[in-house]
């Protein structure tokens, strides 16, 4: 675990420029994003496709497929493939969408790529399955935000013939048996990585807050269990409170403002989520503190570390990473399962604890892209109409 805390400063050169030239090798962008080249099978064929150049041409049936909702390839494929997400409608999961499309278009057997968003809704999530089904589609990815109310729906995807993909870590059945595989990262090693980084970089440190989403959500609660697990391991550090925050920037705000009421000190915050963070810092202006903690975050939305560098670098940060790319994988998987090679139930998906660095804030970008998107920056651009 130690070795987590790796020097990740390629990331500050080199994520947002464009994609053909920030890598030659699917290694580049493995060794840059996860902080190692040994990957299940399947993480470095998904790498070793997102690597190849997007020209222009690539880049233009990108957008018109992320913005419709469904193309044509162009390709003469037979293959029809699909993005089912429990809710499409924020900046993350917007570009998540795009990591499918462009790694999509990476198969030349692949003629057709549809996408739907179910808006938070089981009932719609559901039917979206049903009519990929009924359509006969070759592969679903399913961000699965509704769990194991799509179970049946996804069995019967696979007696339907259908390669099914999970990706983001919850489960909708068994993987491996209902479906073809789960793509995350280790949580509850997330959640160990995160004390690592507090100790490692402030060895004086005595308390630690978490901050989760929403309550009793399932990521939070196996966090901050490793978590606690962690620091009982380590003399003088524990974890003394934890907060539900909604996953917002508000709800951030409001459990920061009553941690700071309760504590004269707080040496530092877990969390899974960078950019509901900006609400600590607007509790810590508000409470006129001073901020001198240490951050271990999940994910890695830029506004964070623009407000990182707008304070004069004054409090520490450590994160993971958004891994958008997750869809990318989950596609790959289900592709390899389509052509009849062998897929690992749980692709496990690596990652290292990075130091903030100054140069991981591009302005012209959203503030909640993610600094290890693989989209590359000229796309993005167009996305967002920078």
């Amino acid at each position: 675990m130690r070795k987590t805390l790796k020097n990740m400063s390629a990331i500050a050169l080199a994520t947002m420029l464009p994609l053909s030239v920030l890598a030659q090798s699917g290694e580049d962008l493995m060794e840059s994003r996860l902080g190692t080249t040994d990957a299940n099978p399947a993480i470095v064929d998904a790498f070793e496709r997102a690597a190849r150049e997007v020209t222009p041409e690539l880049r233009e049936k990108a957008l018109e497929c992320w913005n419709e909702g469904s193309c044509d390839t162009g390709t003469g494929g037979e293959m029809t493939v699909a993005l089912a997400d429990g809710f499409g409608e924020n900046v993350w999961r917007r570009v998540t969408a795009m990591e499918y499309v462009q790694q999509a278009l990476t198969y030349p057997e692949i003629g057709r790529i549809l996408y739907s968003s179910a808006r938070g809704d089981a009932a719609k999530a559901i039917s979206d399955l049903r009519s990929y089904v009924a359509q006969g589609v070759d592969v679903i990815v399913i961000f699965a935000d509704h769990g194991e109310a799509l179970g049946p729906t996804v069995r019967e995807a696979q007696e339907a013939g259908i390669q099914v993909a999970v990706y983001g870590g919850t489960e909708v059945g068994t993987a491996g048996e209902d479906y073809v595989a789960n793509v995350t990262e280790d949580i509850c090693e997330l959640g160990a990585a995160f004390i690592d980084a507090i100790e490692e970089s402030n060895p004086d440190a005595q308390n630690v807050v978490a901050l989760g989403g929403t309550p009793g959500n399932p990521l939070s609660a196996t966090v901050q269990r490793c978590a606690t697990e962690r620091t009982e391991e380590i003399d003088g550090l524990e974890l003394v409170a934890a907060e539900d925050t909604n996953w917002t920037q508000e709800g951030t705000f409001s459990a920061t403002s009553a941690l700071l009421s309760r504590f004269d000190d707080i040496d530092a915050y877990i969390s899974e989520y960078a950019d509901g963070f900006r609400g600590a810092l607007r509790a810590y202006e508000s409470a006129d503190r001073p901020m001198d903690f240490t951050l271990s975050v999940r994910t890695d939305e830029q506004g964070l570390f623009c407000e990182w560098e707008d304070s004069g670098k004054s409090f520490q940060i450590f994160y993971a990473s958004g891994q958008n790319y997750q869809s990318r994988i989950a596609l790959t998987a289900a592709m390899r399962a389509a052509a009849g090679e062998a897929v690992d139930a749980h692709v496990d998906v690596p990652f290292a604890m990075s130091p903030v660095e100054e140069g991981l804030c591009n302005r012209e970008l959203p503030m909640e892209v993610s600094v290890s998107t693989l989209v590359d920056e000229e796309t993005l651009k167009a996305m967002f109409g920078g």
